[in-house]
């Protein structure tokens, strides 16, 4: 009778663990296309600040500052979803997500929100109302982005993991 119960449980849980394996195998495919969202999305943003750069002679060196600097965190950016994206389902499910690439990201996250404060400051000193609706605009563009890349980040770390416990332990 006991042999019978061990048995069952153990079937059970072999069915559970089954379960959740295909649980992360399916999220792994979800997330392949936000690396390329968010490379594209970037790179718009980064041409209009470039092409918004020449029309204010009062803050234009600041936005192309920034505009080049975004240009190289997008590409950091992207390389690190490249790489979480890429890690298979079945990795993840046994040792969790990739915690380097992750971290490197939310760098990447920082270095956006910094842009995003000098080009608040800089639409304060533009003097035209055109220049300070376009910032506008490429201001909220770099939010969502940085927005989306914060989900991405919840998403995956809070993807399960038999042993992921473990891992993070020893790093």
């Amino acid at each position: 009778m006991a042999t019978k119960n061990t048995f069952t449980a153990t079937i059970v849980l072999l069915l559970l663990l089954a379960s959740s394996a295909s649980v992360a195998l399916a999220q792994s495919d979800r997330g392949k296309a936000m690396s390329e969202q968010h490379r594209s999305k970037v790179a718009e943003t980064v041409k209009a600040l470039t092409d918004l750069a020449g029309k204010d002679q009062n803050i234009g060196e600041d936005i192309r500052v920034v505009a080049q600097e975004q240009e190289s965190s997008n590409e950091r950016a992207t390389k690190a979803m490249e790489a979480v994206e890429a890690r298979g389902g079945f990795k993840t499910f046994l040792i969790g997500t990739d915690y380097k690439n992750i971290g490197a990201l939310r760098s990447e996250v920082v270095t956006t929100q910094n842009s995003i404060n000098r080009l608040t400051k800089a639409k304060e000193r533009a003097t035209d109302d055109s220049v300070k609706a376009d910032l506008d605009t490429q201001i909220k563009a770099l939010e969502e982005t940085n927005t989306s890349a914060l989900n991405f980040i919840k998403t995956n770390e809070s993807k399960f993991s038999l042993f992921g416990w473990l891992v993070r332990l020893f790093r």
